[in-house]
Formats: structure tokens, C-alpha cells, sequence
């Protein structure tokens, strides 16, 4: 993200704010790094404990989608920048010298990597008085001789409030040591280091440039950056109660650069430029309004998608199965199914689970969308060879027949799933008092706005069982809400289990 304006002037030293987490500590980081206000004046060091073959660009992925400051995986001599997040990669320690970020192989003695000692205590040699440690949930106590450092050097040291910590043992272990300057919720912390330079200013506001009334849309030119944001912000404002009015559906809780996409996607097809035409255009056909109701709910499946993902969640419905009495059902849901490959996909696990005793646990998947040409495909069964691409030779050939090009769902796999026209919003399907073993709702939360995501988490929490799963997509990740809901089985395959 580039910030106009934002560059640190040449006689305004550069501070340095090591951030220090383990377990727990990319939940903190995400509502931490969301709130953070740039300054000009601090660049961000994270060590954040992870296994030697940790995932570590999947971390920098996930707080880059939250962050308002750049976040990038620090590598060895990088030049630290202001409002920048560098994180240190898994089986290195990073330490700072002046500007310069150094990476090492840890020391035999360092239990956990990257480690925050080592960073907090290079920090503070280097900087002195422009050194900060930011101390965020884990287990443990690393960070507590690199506060001390801190706070022998001049150096500023903030804990995460231990309440709401998930693994309060790391900011409590330096708070009990009296190493801590503030203790604060991590949605505060961007404020607080903001205060420390209340004379760099705030972006000024853009004010929105006066339009022309015109007849085609060559009238003026296209406003640019932040002016033809709120231009197209307008649109859809005119034009998503009517599609609400003739679909039913609310599309304004979902993301807009989606909705804009997929916006100017139909009027590229249409070959419909200006704006006020094609609002005339949904004004006069209802039919059309329906037309971008579809658009907007399109969605891209297959069988097996995120291969390794499917793999980890079959793990995890092995144990499922093998602790359910005989005759006790299975039972899942897979909401926004789209066109079914996810819940045939599921169907394929649990008949490979099952084999021979497939008669001892009745199963029943029920895949909902609200994309009525989805399902109608969905209840077909017959797909793509593009759409098998993920999916093994063998498997294909259990449970799937030839078709010319394309492959049909044998009964086997029909008999244990069901597809069902549903809102999400609406909450989960019937028939399950003791709720679903598992909610498969992968890729759609990405398209929603956090109150919309949180507000979905919550009934998926509602609809399962005590002990019940919930698998979403690769791209996604829980907010604060969702991690107050449930436990990570695998984080990095977006696995849970419900508290």
C-alpha cells in the first residue's frame, strides 16, 4: 500500500518497534495491524514463533490483507522503511542494527524461532531511547529479558492486555517482571504509538469533484483514484436495492471491489459504458437486475480443491467417525455448495472412511446456494474433466462414470448428499437437533464484510455440535469473534474445532 506524502523526512530518526508472538499471536496481529495509523517515523520487526518449515508467506499474506501498513518477509540486510512490517522468516532470528535488518541461524539454546529476546535486545542496543517491544499473546515467557533490555536502554515496552490475549503467558510474564510501560487491548496500540508523533499529519480528505450533467459517457473525463472510488461506491449504492427488490437478496453487506468487478464485467458484455445508462437499463428490465444477482454469486469449484487441505480435514473426520455409536448419523453442511464438486467432494471422504461398513453410519450431506442454475447442475452430477484435475485417477473411476468429455456422480455418492435453494443468512438447514459434525464453508467469507463474516461464524457455531468442525478456504482467515468461537486443529488449513 502506498502512502502519498508519508515519506520520513531526512531529520526525523527512525524508531523501531519489535513485535513479539507465539501461539496466538496472529489472531492479536490481525485487529492490531488493521488499526495501525502510519507515522512516518517507526518501522514494524515481527517474530512471531513458528516451526523451522513454517509457512511463513502464508503469514505475511494474512496480515497483509488486514494491514493498513505494507507487510513484507523480511530477508537478510533489508533497509528498514517507516510504516512497513517486516516479518522475520521461521528458523532464523532477526536482529537490527541501525536500519538494517540481520538474519542468523539461532543459537543452540533458543527454544523457540524467531525469538523475541533476540530481536528486543538487539533493538535496544541499536536504537536506545527509539527502540519499542510490543509483547502479543503465546505461551511461555520469551520477550522478558529483551523488555529488561528495553527498559535499561530508554526503550518503550507495550503488552497486549492479558484478558483478551489467547495464550496470555508471554505479555503476563513481562508484566508480572514490572517490564511494561502500557498494557493495552491490540486494537489500541496503533493509537498509542501514534500519540508519540502528534506532529506528523493525517492525509487531507478528497473532496469529491463537481460532475457535469451529461448525456454519454464521454462527456468528462473518468474522475481518478480516490474520486472514481466514490463514483462507483454511488453506483452500487443505486443499484443494490434493486437488485434486493427484485431478487430478495442483500448484496450490501458484501465486499464492494468484488461487486465492482463483477459489475463492470456485465456492462463490458452488454457494451454499456455509462453508468446512468445501465441503471436505466435495470430500472426498465427487472430481468436484468437478476442477471447481475447470478453475477454476483458466481463461484469457481472443483473436486479436491486444495488437495492438501482435504487431506488434513479427512484426519479429522476419521476421528469423527470412529468415535460415532452404530446407527448414529454424520451429518454436514456445506453452505454456498455452488454447483456441488465440494459436497460430492466430502461425499468421496466419508465413503472412503466408511468402505465396507458403509451401512453402519448413515450420511447425509446437504448443500445449500441460492444460485438456482448452480444447483440444477449440482443435482446433475456431470462435470467438467477440468473440474477432476485435483482428484485421484482411482477415486475418479469409484465413483464416477464416463460421459463422453465429461464425468457423472454415480449413486453411491448420490445417495448420501441433497441440495437445498438456501440463504446463509437464513441459518442452517433442518433436521439435525444435535447439530452438524462438520460446516464445509469454504471461499465464501472472503466475499463478505468482517460484520457479515462475523455474523455467519456465529450461526455456523449455532449449527454444530459440541465438538464439531468448520473448514473454510485457504484465503481466509477467523476475526476476533470466529476465534472466540472456535480452536484451530490446523490453522494453515483453515480447520476448527467448535469451543
Amino acid at each position: 500500500m502506498n502512502w502519498p506524502g508519508r515519506v520520513r523526512p531526512s531529520s526525523a530518526p527512525l524508531h523501531v518497534a519489535g513485535i513479539g508472538a507465539s501461539a496466538g499471536g496472529l489472531e492479536a496481529m490481525l485487529p492490531m495491524f488493521a488499526q495501525m495509523r502510519p507515522t512516518g517515523r517507526v518501522a514494524y520487526v515481527v517474530a512471531q514463533h513458528m516451526a523451522k518449515d513454517g509457512h511463513d508467506e502464508l503469514v505475511v499474506r494474512l496480515i497483509n490483507r488486514e494491514s493498513v501498513l505494507p507487510v513484507v518477509l523480511g530477508q537478510e540486510g533489508d533497509s528498514l522503511d517507516a510504516d512497513t512490517v517486516y516479518v522475520i522468516p521461521s528458523g532464523k532470528d532477526g536482529t537490527v542494527q541501525g536500519n538494517t535488518l540481520t538474519l542468523r541461524e539461532p543459537l543452540p539454546g533458543n527454544h523457540s524461532t524467531p525469538s523475541v529476546n533476540v530481536l528486543f535486545t538487539s533493538i535496544a542496543e541499536s536504537l536506545q531511547a527509539k527502540a519499542i517491544g510490543i509483547v502479543l499473546s503465546g505461551t511461555g515467557y520469551d520477550g522478558v529479558a529483551g523488555c529488561r533490555a528495553l527498559k535499561s536502554h530508554g526503550g518503550l515496552t507495550i503488552a497486549q492486555d492479558p484478558g483478551e490475549a489467547k495464550f496470555n503467558g508471554m505479555p503476563s510474564a513481562a508484566i508480572d517482571a514490572h517490564l511494561v510501560d502500557r498494557v493495552l487491548p491490540v486494537a489500541e496500540i496503533g493509537a498509542a504509538l501514534a500519540e508519540k508523533f502528534p506532529g506528523f499529519p493525517a492525509p487531507a480528505p478528497m473532496a469529491m469533484p463537481k460532475v457535469t450533467p451529461r448525456t454519454s459517457s464521454a462527456s468528462v473525463p473518468a474522475p481518478a483514484g480516490d474520486a472514481r472510488i466514490a463514483l462507483e461506491n454511488c453506483e452500487l449504492a443505486a443499484l443494490l436495492p434493486l437488485v434486493h427488490q427484485a431478487t430478495g437478496i442483500d448484496f450490501s453487506s458484501y465486499k464492494e471491489d468484488t461487486l465492482l468487478r463483477r459489475l463492470e464485467k456485465r456492462k463490458s458484455v452488454l457494451g454499456i459504458a455509462s453508468s446512468d445508462d445501465y441503471l436505466a437499463r435495470v430500472r426498465g428490465e427487472p430481468e436484468e437486475a437478476k442477471a447481475l444477482q447470478h453475477l454476483f454469486l458466481v463461484s469457481v469449484s472443483s473436486f479436491f480443491r486444495d488437495r492438501d487441505s482435504f487431506q488434513e480435514l479427512e484426519r479429522a473426520l476419521a476421528v469423527v467417525v470412529a468415535n460415532k455409536a452404530v446407527g448414529e448419523p454424520v451429518a454436514i453442511w456445506v453452505p454456498g455448495c455452488a454447483s456441488g464438486e465440494e459436497t460430492y467432494t466430502l461425499a468421496i471422504i466419508l465413503a472412503e472412511l466408511l468402505g465396507e461398513f458403509h451401512d453402519r453410519n448413515p450420511v447425509r450431506i446437504i448443500g445449500t446456494d441460492l444460485n438456482p442454475e448452480a444447483l440444477d447442475m449440482a443435482r446433475t452430477g456431470v462435470y467438467r474433466q477440468t473440474s477432476c484435475r485435483e482428484m485421484d485417477e482411482g477415486l475418479r473411476e469409484r465413483y464416477f462414470t464416463r460421459k463422453g468429455q465429461h464425468f457423472e456422480v454415480r449413486q453411491t455418492l448420490r445417495d448420501m448428499v441433497e441440495f437445498e435453494r438456501r440463504d446463509v443468512l437464513t441459518g442452517a438447514p433442518s433436521g439435525h437437533p444435535g447439530g452438524f459434525d462438520l460446516v464445509s464453508c469454504r471461499n465464501l467469507l472472503i466475499y463478505m464484510k468482517s460484520e457479515l463474516q462475523d455474523r455467519l461464524v456465529t450461526s455456523f457455531h449455532r449449527a454444530l455440535s459440541a465438538q464439531g468442525l468448520l473448514f473454510i478456504g485457504q484465503s481466509e482467515s477467523l476475526g476476533l469473534v470466529g476465534n472466540s468461537l472456535f480452536a484451530p486443529v490446523d490453522h494453515y488449513h483453515r480447520l476448527f474445532r467448535r469451543r
